[in-house]
């Protein structure tokens, strides 16, 4: 008897065309870039009505957070501005404190894009996925 049983009838997940979808946060976690260090937040964003979606990997990058301090204060700031205007589009408070927990479940529409994990030379370099485009409401 084998260890692992024949999976072929286990369908496979991937990206969606390129279009307008209901998406919905599933959760949000803290998270650190390995090539920057910057801080920040990954949401597993899932498409809603499409079982056989990947989901969406959606990162809020942080400004200077007293952990990071590389930013020279104008980066520092635009980074921080796009954070906010996240919070804003999706619904949360974009000028207070925000809980990891407050973003599971928040459900918004976006354009949703087709990124093929090519480099300029046509090079795979990452999986094939989708990204969040922009927040309709």
């Amino acid at each position: 008897m084998s260890a692992i049983p024949n999976l072929s009838e286990i369908k496979d997940l991937a990206p969606v065309s390129p279009g307008e979808y209901d998406l919905r946060i599933i959760s949000a976690k803290d998270t650190n870039s390995k090539r920057t260090g910057r801080n920040g937040i990954l949401c597993i964003v899932e498409i809603v009505d499409e079982d056989l979606a990947s989901n969406i990997m959606h990162s809020l990058w942080f400004g200077n957070d007293g952990k990071y301090t590389k930013d020279d204060a104008d980066k520092s700031d635009m980074m921080w501005r796009m954070v906010k205007d996240f919070l804003e589009a999706i619904g949360l408070n974009r000028d207070g404190e925000v809980e990891l927990d407050e973003f599971a479940d928040i459900s918004f529409t976006a354009e949703v894009t087709y990124n093929d994990g090519c480099d300029e030379d046509g090079k795979q370099v990452y999986p094939v996925k989708n990204e969040i485009g922009r927040i309709l409401g």
